[in-house]
């Protein structure tokens, strides 16, 4: 996958197009249906599939103290886009004076003269320019007279209504994990540094890889027990993944740490791609070490038989669908 990092970029000349425009944030099935659309589009008419997407978020641009949170990173996000066969993605820089573009003007002069643009893939509630005034009607309109082919992407419906970045970013926030896959289409994951702990763990006969989450905005859940896999070669393997503090050791750090199954060695310094399945309970206090172990103990058959009924689960633990 060819990446061009400047709103001033010209693909050769040769080249054609087939581009689709958005923030893309988790890659939902919303997203997906569109980049599954795009390549649908690039083959039928002998074209190359093109992403224009936006960094950082329009949010992070225009409303710094929103504190949103990402549900991929950009890294990640390029890759799932290369996983899919996305050829060319074009980063746009997103600045409050690019938010005043007039959408013709960007669509003239960016997709079409530079990014050769010969057909243009959109959602069904994409707007973009100047007081969002870049609709449906407008890209029409530009179709006819500049000669590109125009098609629009119905939502993606899922328990009712259709799929959104914030509905995932919603469930996420209540800890409903399993609602969350179902708009993702795979379970949501994120990378993690593994690096030294207290070693607590160990000692309780439940040794745990100690994590940092990779991206400083990157959206997380509540605190909390949940039931949680990584990648490791290429093989799933299940475990217990701890958020938050250790109330019962006075320690208010909050941690990501995970026990995984039926494994042993040294992965510091690894990274670790986390696929959180289901919440199994909150952060607990308890009288003793002993008195935790048992709650362990428990947590890890919760977690298994979670296991064992989503074992035929559609959802995917790759890292695309």
């Amino acid at each position: 996958m060819e990446i061009t990092g400047s709103q001033f970029s010209v693909l050769p000349e040769g080249v054609r197009t087939a581009v689709t425009v958005g923030t893309f944030d988790g890659l939902h099935l919303g997203h997906l249906r569109i980049l599954e659309k795009l390549l649908e589009v690039s083959r039928r008419r002998g074209l190359h599939p093109l992403v224009a997407t936006f960094d950082p978020h329009p949010r992070h641009a225009l409303q710094p103290r929103s504190n949103l949170k990402l549900l991929t990173t950009l890294e990640k996000k390029l890759s799932l886009m290369a996983e899919m066969g996305v050829e060319y993605v074009a980063l746009v820089k997103f600045t409050r004076a690019f938010s005043l573009v007039e959408p013709a003007g960007f669509v003239i002069d960016y997709l079409l003269n530079r990014l050769r643009m010969a057909a243009l893939v959109m959602g069904y509630d994409h707007t973009f320019g100047r007081d969002r005034s870049g609709d449906e009607r407008l890209l029409a309109g530009l179709s006819d007279s500049h000669g590109f082919y125009l098609l629009k992407v119905p939502p993606v419906i899922v328990d009712g209504a259709p799929v959104s970045s914030s509905r995932v970013r919603r469930a996420l926030e209540q800890g409903d994990l399993p609602a969350a896959a179902r708009l993702l289409g795979r379970y949501y994951s994120f990378d993690g540094r593994v690096v030294p702990g207290a070693g607590r763990g160990t000692g309780l006969g439940h040794p745990t890889a100690n994590l940092v989450a990779i991206g400083r905005d990157k959206q997380l859940f509540p605190e909390g027990i949940y039931a949680a896999a990584v990648d490791l070669d290429g093989r799933t393997v299940p475990g217990v993944l701890h958020y938050g503090p250790r109330p019962t050791f006075e320690d208010d750090t909050k941690t990501l740490e995970i026990n995984l199954f039926g494994f042993s060695g040294d992965l510091y310094g690894c990274t670790l791609g986390v696929f959180v399945l289901e919440r199994i309970r909150p952060v607990a206090e308890f009288d003793s070490p002993q008195a935790l172990v048992r709650q362990m103990d428990l947590d890890d058959s919760a977690a298994k038989k979670i296991f064992a009924r989503i074992n035929d689960s559609a959802f995917s633990f790759s890292q695309a669908v």
